[in-house]
């Protein structure tokens, strides 16, 4: 009985595990697509405020800061979430 509820809370775990990578996967390239349009819709310039008497405000050139910076970022979580879900998948036992 104690294998085999073991058993049942391994399966549940990397599931739940393989579940939460995917909606931070999801949320960083949601992220990491919003921060790259607002780059490249904007050309160097945006918005600070939604409504269209606002002022455009200047957005850093580096990529290692600004909007470039934040979406290189998130696609890189966005990476590791994927492949850590790929590993979790590859390393499960077998059945028997």
């Amino acid at each position: 009985m104690k294998k085999f509820l073991y058993s049942i809370f391994i399966f549940i775990k990397s599931y739940f595990l393989q579940a939460l990578l995917s909606v931070v996967a999801f949320v960083s390239f949601e992220n990491a697509d919003n921060l790259g349009r607002r780059t490249y819709m904007q050309i160097g310039t945006y918005r600070k405020y939604s409504d269209l008497d606002s002022a455009r405000a200047g957005t850093d050139v580096a990529v290692s800061t600004g909007y470039d910076g934040g979406a290189l970022a998130m696609g890189l979580i966005c990476c590791v979430c994927i492949i850590m879900i790929v590993w979790i998948e590859i390393n499960k036992k077998p059945k028997p």
